[in-house]
């Protein structure tokens, strides 16, 4: 079943994973959810010579570690887990 994952791309037109649209559609597979490279970079991190904006400049994207959505989304990670 696919989830909709938010992008650490804030919304960059940019991106190839969710084309400016702050989120992506990702169906875990039978191990879960799993790191994959970052297919706007390739892999390689950078953008020229800035740091990629989807995967932050680390060559993957981790969908079971998304970017925060504010203070509330902090406090319920905190209380009851990702």
């Amino acid at each position: 079943m696919e989830r909709r994952v938010r992008c650490a791309c804030g919304g960059d037109p940019r991106c190839e994973l969710c084309n400016g649209t702050k989120t992506y559609g990702y169906t875990p597979g039978p191990r879960g959810w799993l790191p994959f490279a970052c297919p706007t970079c390739a892999g390689t991190g950078k953008l020229g010579a800035e740091a990629c904006p989807t995967c932050r400049g680390e060559g993957q994207v981790d969908p079971a570690d998304p970017p925060v959505n504010g203070f509330l989304d902090v406090v319920w990670k905190v209380l009851f887990g990702a």
